[in-house]
């Protein structure tokens, strides 16, 4: 058979391969989109309604559902009212792969259509994955289907979302039910495919909504399940009474009996298996408008859509204008990730609302939680409204209590860190004091930490609150090439390593004054670069200062551990005498740290012991313990400090 032969539905043969195609890419060449980490179901309609069920209910889009998935889902939803299942038959990757895998089937003659009551039992299926699916999404506020889907389990090299078991049945199952049954997965187990078939059922299903939506109004507290539960019911008793959908989709085949030559052509050539030529209006809720029946008629206007001497490739205009339209939508309509509100309702209603694009930490569900709970502690905010895809809030205060540069204040986070150690003999340190405009929060510090280190030698940088913020960079020796600092601190782009994962981030700060450059000393470097950490646990407060002592030795090259701190006082805290961990600055400005201890409960010998310890006993949130290296070294300091302690 010759791809463009006009029996031949070559139009949706090019998108199912041009849909796989660009699947293969986004995995095996992200780089060329500009993404490290593809999203496998960004554009996913079942995703999207699972979204939209789940933002309806808790105000809040997970990290794993996207503004554009929910576009997607109602696409689909008018899309079926119109023009039938168009996202089954043309773009659906696990649809295309099981036709393919249906001649394997066919070509050996091992492939079957099941029929009868088996047929019947079997629909049921995917009605219940669909409510066992959109319960536990709705429960969770994540996408259940990502724990199962075979399509997002192979695309995403079966991501961590991914259950492994759920996974490879599913995988299993869609491949060797598609050769030896006609469409398995499709038919049977798809959720995908219940919930469109519900839509077809569309009078059912508004009912159903409008029903529930109503007693909700009148304050009836029924659950989002029964809605759920009958619908998932409704749409499987529905589909046993005939397979017909009475009024929806709009857009039909439909065919003359008057020049039908009964040559069976397109019976045979339907990817569903329905008898075409035993109906004169196909109704079939199988039936998804993939138009192979129509190119496969050898009479003219003999099967037709709607009876109308359309275009028989009408479907594939209808799929693009759709699809267009919901990536359209998808990327400048943003639903926001939260929308919270706690103030009284006349205070949000004289609130104003102050809006902030560029905060980078604003990036998921989680980020914009912990952004809302911060919030929530300032007098004068009433609500929170994020939205991660553009990295923008919306908060709504009380001019009486708050202006928009107090709360451009409390967005702003002062920072300093290292960029590269400062080599000893070096007692002078050079500085650049600049105002960047676009430089919001710690994802700026963080690129503009990167960028420094990449590009120059500068040894440690820290920011100040201002309008622009104030950043002041450190350099080992004199700045020659000012121009050039200025051009590299108004880079457009930073690409940088993550493991094996290059990312390319956008970046467009600008000088917006005359830099001031000065020097300071080496000691005053690193007094104003220095972070004290300070941890207390086991209760210290229930303590008298008398019962509490010190011991104190010097870090050294421990220091450069600042990150690993956290298991050393997980580690320490396993001894119940111990009741802190803390650094500081001693006075010739090297850090030095204090372990304080109660010594009616335990002594410096255990002390020393559990920081000289080979391993580490770390305890997590959940309880759990396990042992790992110990990667400090404090033999030499123990050596040198030995019995340094004093009395609180």
């Amino acid at each position: 058979m010759k791809l463009f032969d006009k029996t031949t539905n070559w139009p949706r043969y090019i998108i199912q391969w041009g849909v796989i195609l660009f699947i293969l890419i986004l995995f095996f060449y992200p780089q060329l989109f500009s993404i490290a980490t593809p999203d496998f179901e960004a554009y996913c309609p079942f995703g999207g309604m699972q979204a939209l069920g789940s933002y309806l209910l808790s105000q809040a889009l997970s990290c794993t559902m996207t503004s554009a998935q929910i576009v997607m889902g109602v696409v689909l939803f008018i899309g079926v009212l119109l023009f039938s299942k168009l996202f089954c038959s043309f773009i659906c990757p696990i649809g295309t792969v099981s036709e393919w895998l249906g001649t394997i089937g066919d070509k050996f003659n091992i492939r079957y259509t099941i029929k009868g009551v088996a047929d019947k039992a079997l629909r049921s299926l995917k009605y219940i994955l669909l409510f066992i699916t959109v319960y536990y999404t709705l429960q969770s506020n994540e996408l259940f289907c990502k724990k199962f889907d075979p399509y997002y389990a192979l695309a995403s090299g079966f991501d961590t979302d991914v259950v492994l078991l759920y996974a490879i049945i599913s995988i299993a199952v869609a491949i060797l039910g598609s050769i030896f049954i006609r469409l398995f997965w499709c038919k049977y187990l798809c959720p995908l495919g219940a919930i469109s078939n519900i839509f077809k059922f569309s009078v059912f299903f508004v009912a159903t909504l409008g029903i529930y939506l109503i007693l909700l109004s009148f304050g009836v507290e029924i659950s989002y399940v029964w809605p759920l539960a009958i619908a998932s019911a409704g749409g499987y008793i529905i589909e046993l009474m005939g397979q017909k959908s009475r009024f929806f989709p709009i857009a039909k085949i439909t065919r003359s009996t008057t020049s039908c030559t009964d040559c069976q052509l397109c019976t045979i050539n339907c990817p569903q298996g329905i008898d075409v030529a035993a109906v004169e209006t196909v109704k079939d809720v199988d039936c998804n408008l993939c138009g192979d029946c129509l190119t496969a008629c050898p009479v003219n206007n003999t099967l037709t859509i709607n009876k109308k001497k359309s275009p028989k490739w009408l479907p594939v205009v209808a799929l693009v204008v759709l699809a267009t339209v919901g990536i359209i939508l998808g990327n400048v309509w943003e639903v926001p990730t939260i929308d919270l509100k706690w103030g009284e309702t006349e205070e949000i209603a004289n609130a104003r609302v102050f809006s902030q694009s560029g905060l980078k930490n604003i990036k998921c569900y989680g980020s914009s939680m912990a952004f809302a709970n911060k919030m929530k502690t300032v007098d004068g905010v009433y609500g929170v409204a994020t939205f991660v895809k553009h990295h923008r809030v919306k908060l709504y205060y009380d001019t009486e209590k708050l202006n928009e540069e107090k709360i451009q204040e409390l967005l702003f986070t002062p920072q300093k860190a290292p960029i590269k150690a400062l080599k000893k003999g070096i007692q002078t340190v050079y500085g650049v004091s600049v105002k960047l405009e676009n430089f919001f929060d710690s994802y700026d510090f963080y690129y503009l930490n990167t960028l420094l280190r990449q590009e120059t030698n500068a040894v440690g940088m820290l920011s100040e609150y201002a309008c622009p913020v104030i950043v002041k960079i450190y350099f080992p020796s004199e700045i020659k090439d000012k121009d050039k600092l200025i051009s590299i601190l108004e880079s457009e782009t930073l690409t940088y390593k993550i493991k094996d994962n290059e990312t390319t981030v956008d970046l467009n700060y600008k000088v917006a004054e005359k830099p001031d450059y000065f020097t300071i000393s080496r000691k005053e470097y690193i007094a104003l670069l220095f972070t004290p950490y300070q941890k207390s646990f086991n209760h210290k407060s229930n303590y008298s200062d008398d019962v509490i002592k010190d011991y104190v030795f010097t870090l050294g090259k421990n220091s450069k551990l600042r990150k690993r701190f956290s298991y050393l006082v997980s580690h320490l805290s396993n001894d119940d005498g111990i009741v802190e961990f803390k650094t500081l600055l001693d006075t010739n400005y090297n850090e030095i740290a204090t372990i304080s201890y109660v010594d009616t409960i335990t002594s410096l010998e255990n002390i020393k012991n559990e920081i000289l310890s080979d391993t580490l006993t770390i305890t997590f949130s959940n309880g759990q313990k396990k042992k790992v290296k110990n990667m400090f070294d404090f033999k030499e300091a123990v050596k040198r400090e030995k019995n340094n302690y004093t009395n609180q």
